[in-house]
C-alpha cells in the first residue's frame, strides 16, 4: 500500500501505521461484502481522509471502504448495471 509519494508530507511511523491499520480493516470490510476496489484508490482515499483530519479508526476504515468502492462502481459501470433493455439481446435481426 503506497502510504509516500515525494510531492507529499512526509508522515511519523505512528501516522503510517495508523493508516495501515486503516487499509487493512478497510480491505476485510470489503472483502467480506464481496465489494471490488483498487488498492491504490483506497490508499488514496485513507490519506484524503487523514488529510480532512478524521482520526476515528472504525469510522474511516468503513467510510474509505465505501469510497473506494462507488470510486470502483463509477469508473466500471458496465459491471453493475445491466441492459435497460435486456430482451434486445435476444432479438432476431434476419
Amino acid at each position: 500500500m503506497p502510504f509516500f509519494s515525494e510531492g507529499s508530507r512526509i508522515y511519523t511511523i505512528e501516522e503510517v501505521n495508523f493508516m495501515r491499520r486503516i487499509y487493512s480493516d478497510a480491505v476485510v470490510l470489503l472483502d467480506e461484502s464481496e465489494r471490488e476496489y483498487v488498492g491504490i484508490d483506497l490508499s488514496g482515499t485513507i490519506i484524503m481522509l487523514y488529510e480532512s483530519g478524521l482520526r476515528d479508526l472504525g469510522y474511516m476504515s468503513e467510510l474509505a471502504a465505501k469510497l473506494t468502492h462507488q470510486k470502483y462502481q463509477f469508473r466500471h459501470p458496465e459491471d453493475h448495471f445491466p441492459a435497460a433493455n435486456s430482451n434486445m439481446e435476444s432479438a432476431d435481426y434476419d
